[in-house]
């Protein structure tokens, strides 16, 4: 056994793992953070459907930076853009503020979807609203989403 140790394609499986290893550390105390500097719990996150197109399209990767509510802009056209969590559905979800309510719920609609969500969002579902879209950065989150679950 401490022969095969010694080995080159031992060491060099070792060397892998290791580098392996160290990425995924980076990765999570990037986002780690990334989250902490913009003030929210999912810095990045990956489209995953059409409802806002043409504005934004699966697959598109948008960086988060966390929003009160008083900063919000309403609007069909020009309203902010944000991600929040539809605890029923137990997604995130990328729409736009189309409405702010007195109790401070807000109503959003999707650029593509032919009326506004039929829910009040609480302020407390609100990860933030879109600071950066990058087009197709996304897809591998996607692809492994799609096909292995993830």
């Amino acid at each position: 056994m401490a022969k095969f140790l010694q080995s080159p394609a031992a060491k060099e499986f070792i060397e892998t793992v290791k580098y392996l290893i160290l990425g995924i550390v980076l990765a999570v105390a990037s986002y780690t953070v990334l989250g902490a500097v913009l003030d929210t719990k999912n810095p990045i996150v990956t489209v995953v459907s059409y409802s806002m197109v043409p504005t934004l399209t699966r697959g598109d990767l948008l960086v988060l930076k966390g929003i009160e509510t008083s900063e919000m802009a309403a609007g069909r056209e020009n309203g902010t853009i944000i991600v929040y969590y539809q605890p029923n559905r137990q997604q995130l979800i990328v729409h736009r503020v189309w409405k702010i309510n007195s109790d401070e719920t807000i109503n959003t609609w999707g650029d593509a979807n032919t009326g506004p969500d039929p829910w009040d969002i609480p302020a407390d579902w609100v990860r933030g609203k879109m600071i950066l879209r990058i087009p197709f950065l996304g897809y591998p989150r996607l692809l492994l989403k799609d096909f292995l679950g993830f």
